[in-house]
């Protein structure tokens, strides 16, 4: 009899450190994927992000054509947005995927309303299914390695029904700006 009252003992342990190590593991990974797509500020503080996103990798494309003595620019579609990168030089280079970490395509998250002027003059952004990049392809910004961000442009977010719109566009004082479109 003493036996079996050992073995009750036994089976009512608990749980061993490595199973709550693992446990806890698991959580947190899920944590790191799951947390990230949350959308706590709601579609306004969406807007914001996304628009501040584009606004901080401009910014960043232009330090880095300087640093690098790279042309870079930037192609916009229906649905996303690319960096390209001058490979050769200005009369027999082409324009090619800038592959890079930072500046890989991005998508605009679904819903976004997104225009672009060009030197004021609004443009229609292709399909980015019907997009390609071949010897004829032009970045509508270029962001050069003297430090000259060309031609003027003007990049205007919204989503649906929200009456906020955001804009990054070239400045006077700063060569990229960023703000409410009502605030410029």
């Amino acid at each position: 009899m003493a036996i079996a009252k050992n073995r009750n003992v036994r089976s009512q342990r608990g749980f061993s450190l490595l199973e709550l190590i693992v446990v806890i593991a698991m959580m947190a990974v899920l944590t790191g994927v799951i947390v990230p797509r949350l959308n706590f500020g709601g579609e306004k503080e969406q807007i914001k992000t996304e628009t501040l996103r584009l606004a901080e990798l401009m910014n960043r494309a232009t330090e880095e054509s300087i640093f690098k003595t790279k042309q870079i620019g930037i192609r916009f579609t229906d649905s996303d947005y690319q960096f390209l990168a001058l490979d050769g030089d200005g009369r027999e280079g082409k324009w090619v995927s800038y592959e890079s970490k930072t500046f890989r395509t991005r998508e605009w998250p679904d819903n976004f309303d997104v225009e672009v002027e060009i030197s004021g003059v609004a443009i229609e952004l292709e399909s980015s299914e019907a997009f390609k990049i071949d010897e004829k392809t032009r970045p509508h910004v270029m962001f050069l390695s003297n430090g000259e961000v060309m031609p003027d442009f003007k990049v205007v977010v919204e989503k649906g029904l929200n009456d906020e719109r955001w804009q990054v566009a070239s400045g006077v004082e700063e060569l990229i700006t960023f703000g409410k479109v009502d605030d410029f």
